[in-house]
């Protein structure tokens, strides 16, 4: 389950590879993981001036690894297609 991995391995097995099929060179500036007091874990994306996120861990919730990759690329669609870069884009399928 994804929760029992550590934010090294959810970069690696999830972010990672959802970043590789979404966003085209240059277009993410970054990516940072947030631990929140609770233990939900976010991952943020900048891209220029616009920012996104996905939640990677929310306490309570189990999800496989293959289904929180499937959320967050999903979350990055979304994201790309509203951007000022990618509008109205359809990436990663």
């Amino acid at each position: 389950m994804a929760h029992e991995l550590t934010d090294a391995e959810l970069m690696e097995l999830v972010v990672q590879p959802a970043i590789d099929r979404i966003f085209h060179e240059g277009e993410l500036d970054s990516v940072e993981l947030f631990r929140e007091d609770d233990g939900s874990l976010l991952a943020e994306f900048i891209a220029g001036d616009e920012q996104a996120g996905s939640w990677l861990h929310t306490p309570g919730v189990e999800i496989s690894v293959e289904d929180l990759a499937e959320r967050v690329v999903s979350d990055l669609q979304d994201f790309v297609a509203e951007s000022s870069f990618g509008w109205g884009e359809l990436r990663g399928e």
